[in-house]
């Protein structure tokens, strides 16, 4: 280990002084790298300084050349130390074309994750050799750190706006050009992505409710849509059903079969064509279950970064995770305690959290509701965001709180309840609250939106 530790890190100064070189000779070379390399990934730290001079010029749209950039480091002692101007003119004739910038930044970032991986590489034996963690815990910590070089190409650090300004201005022209476009993942219930704008990258959203109520058959429903229908991956992270249970549910709601007709083997031979033909629909889908039941949030989160980056590498990233439910997920490790179960299930709220930004992707997780809706009465059983079960920490992590609430459930003698639903948005970052109309058909634990029974499949 003392061996590897003394040994010089992978670097390149010479093709540093190159790379520099050609952002002083030709402006085109800097728009090149700008997008391959940042300031860390240069070994030598004048490097770093003089490459951030050279960027912030160009952000600001002012010139580059000899003088702009021994101006904008006139006050670096570490820069005037190594000759000020003439090293810049060293660093011109270190290269002859600017022709090769982006072979050249692509050379500098391989050695930038050579040494990250060797600094977590040590951190890691560190770590391990002082058991001050348990095992679970630093292997998700490394486990992500590797997954951060991996996905991310290093941390990235601040972004001017003066490059975020324009981006955005494109996607709000093209929003504007067609008003009725879904910026986010489509969740195939028309109402409910009117207010959502679709499920985006990064955002937790909290689809709870009473038991009963159909928030796991909601959740598929929308796997259904995402994978079935418009082809992007969805993983399910099923901790309260088996498979089989999953496989049952989504064949009965592809179909329109009754799921207790399948569950008792009762079908007729009416529904055998229509059953065929949604086990080929699913056969198809790039739907992933993982139906362990005793999983920690570090086991979780292991199995999520492992199969997006498998899909990624097959061209195909993963498009949505739902997680049913968070009350079954343990914490970190089997030695760590928590004083209550409200403060282990606030560590997993923000440990999923982590997961939608590290993996960049919509994570949908399920909720149980307190019994406190039933306790107020039928009249009252409406769920309010207070009614969520174990943690505050969940409405406050989460981007989007949905909750399911169907009235008949409660008022069985009733026939004109018995199909409605509704989806109360109670909390919302980046758009309105409100309620959205549903309808349910229990017997294909099918949800569809408001008005009339949609069917996308025949």
């Amino acid at each position: 280990m003392a061996n590897i530790i003394e040994k010089v890190p992978p670097q390149a100064v010479d093709v540093e002084m190159a790379i520099l070189g050609a952002m002083l000779i030709e402006k085109e070379a800097i728009l090149k790298v700008m997008g391959i390399i940042n300031e860390n990934d240069f070994y030598k730290e004048i490097h770093k300084q003089i490459f951030s001079a050279i960027n912030d010029l160009y952000i600001g749209n002012r010139p580059v050349d000899l003088l702009t950039v021994s101006e904008a480091l006139k006050k670096n002692v570490m820069f005037s130390e190594i000759g000020g101007t003439h090293y810049l003119v060293e660093l011109i004739d270190s290269v002859h074309t600017a022709a090769n910038a982006e072979h050249y930044a692509s050379i500098i970032r391989d050695k930038s994750v050579s040494r990250q991986l060797i600094n977590v590489g040590s951190a890691m034996v560190s770590d391990a050799f002082s058991e001050q963690n348990h095992p679970d815990e630093t292997l998700d910590k490394f486990q992500a750190a590797l997954f951060n070089i991996s996905q991310q190409k290093g941390r990235k650090g601040f972004s001017s706006v003066s490059k975020l300004v324009v981006p955005m201005l494109q996607k709000l022209e093209k929003l504007h050009s067609n008003s009725k476009e879904i910026s986010g993942l489509s969740t195939g219930f028309a109402d409910f992505d009117s207010q959502t704008t679709g499920f985006h990258p990064s955002e937790l959203i909290i689809i709870a409710a009473r038991p009963s109520m159909g928030k796991t058959a909601f959740a598929l429903n929308i796997a259904e849509h995402v994978a079935v229908v418009k082809k992007n991956p969805v993983a399910i992270f099923s901790l309260e059903m088996k498979q089989e249970a999953l496989m049952i549910r989504l064949l009965a709601s592809l179909a329109r079969v009754n799921v207790g007709r399948l569950r008792n083997g009762k079908y007729n031979s009416l529904d055998w064509p229509r059953l065929t033909s949604a086990a080929g629909k699913i056969a198809e889908a790039p739907i992933f279950i993982d139906d362990d039941s005793d999983i920690s949030i570090i086991e979780l989160r292991t199995k999520a970064r492992k199969l997006a980056t498998e899909l990624k590498t097959k061209g195909n990233p993963l498009a949505l995770i739902i997680i049913d439910y968070i009350q079954f997920i343990h914490g970190h490790g089997s030695e760590r305690k928590f004083e209550s179960r409200q403060q282990e299930v606030s560590d997993i709220s923000r440990s999923l959290k982590a997961l939608a930004k590290d993996l960049d992707v919509p994570v949908v997780v399920l909720s149980q509701l307190s019994r406190r809706t039933e306790d107020r009465g039928r009249k009252d059983a409406k769920p309010q965001l207070s009614d969520l079960r174990d943690s505050g920490a969940i409405e406050q992590d989460a981007d989007v709180v949905a909750m399911l609430y169907r009235e008949g459930y409660y008022n069985k003698e009733d026939p004109d309840l018995q199909k409605k639903a509704t989806l109360i948005i109670g909390k919302q970052r980046n758009g309105p609250t409100g309620d959205v109309n549903l309808i349910f058909e229990g017997e294909y634990t099918k949800f569809s939106d408001g008005s009339k029974i949609l069917d996308d499949y025949q």
